[in-house]
């Protein structure tokens, strides 16, 4: 029974505590309850001969949800279960459900990477290991150059699908750790932990030159890029360290796009005094 569980997609499990071989009934409940899966809340019937108040209280602790005692009632065993795989399935549609809900919140239509919602809500675990175990945090600015003139001259559809495998092409380029996220219409966002700015710089230029040769929609594209780095005495946050990875981005178009530009301090000028 064990084995088979393991390896199918059950609405409901009926067991007697007491069986045959090396794994009694109540080992069985235990081992489902503890499987790290979503099978985990299967429900569970227990049934024995013996009305035991102790031994009921102890299925019920290990997270059986009914037991029926012996001798077994055929149309009282029936009504349990169809009330409980009634119960289970619409448990499991809602969680469906949920799922769908929180991806189509979570994830930009076009390009399939996270949306600026997402990447919000996540950035703050990126912000605060940094700032608590004072690691390295990179934030890159990618532009696609000439989205517009793209969507004029090819269609918005054939702009769109080119959105879709860049988006694609992306989440295969970064490294696992990564976070990819579109935040506008032409701007991608990329979260780079523990990545300084010559490291992150020479991750966008690999990308920059992998992606002349992509030509996703069979198009020619290329991307403007900015990189910042998060500054610890400076209390960083998404919202500034975009503005300085988009400053940079801006660089990156004014040298005649299709580059990466680094963000870096503006030099101080020292003020004069009343002698100088």
């Amino acid at each position: 029974a064990w084995e088979a569980f393991k390896g199918g997609d059950y609405d409901l499990v009926i067991t007697d505590i007491m069986l045959e071989g090396s794994m009694s009934g109540i080992t069985l409940v235990r081992k489902i309850r503890r499987m790290q899966s979503e099978y985990s809340n299967v429900p569970i019937i227990a049934t024995s001969g013996f009305d035991n108040m102790s031994r009921k209280i102890e299925l019920f602790h290990l997270g059986v949800n009914d037991y029926v005692s012996k001798p077994i009632v055929r149309e009282e065993l029936r009504q349990r279960v169809f009330n409980h795989v009634t119960s289970y399935q619409t448990t499991q549609e809602l969680r469906t459900q949920q799922k769908s809900l929180h991806s189509l919140a979570m994830l930009d239509d076009t390009t399939g990477l996270f949306n600026r919602h997402a990447l919000r809500e996540f950035a703050g675990k990126y912000f605060s290991e940094a700032y608590r175990f004072s690691r390295c945090l990179s934030l890159a600015v990618i532009d696609i150059d000439h989205l517009k003139d793209i969507n004029e001259h090819h269609g918005f559809e054939r702009g769109n699908q080119m959105l879709a495998e860049l988006g694609s092409w992306l989440k295969r380029h970064v490294r696992d750790v990564d976070l990819v996220a579109r935040w506008a219409g032409d701007e991608l966002v990329l979260l780079l932990p523990e990545c300084d700015l010559a490291s992150a710089k020479n991750m966008m230029d690999r990308m920059v030159q992998r992606l002349r040769k992509l030509k996703p929609a069979d198009l020619d594209v290329t991307v403007s890029v900015g990189i910042a780095q998060l500054r610890q005495t400076d209390n960083d946050n998404l919202n500034s360290l975009f503005e300085l990875a988009d400053k940079a981005m801006y660089q990156a178009k004014m040298a005649g796009r299709n580059c990466v530009k680094v963000y870096t301090e503006p030099e101080s000028i020292p003020e004069l005094s009343d002698n100088d």
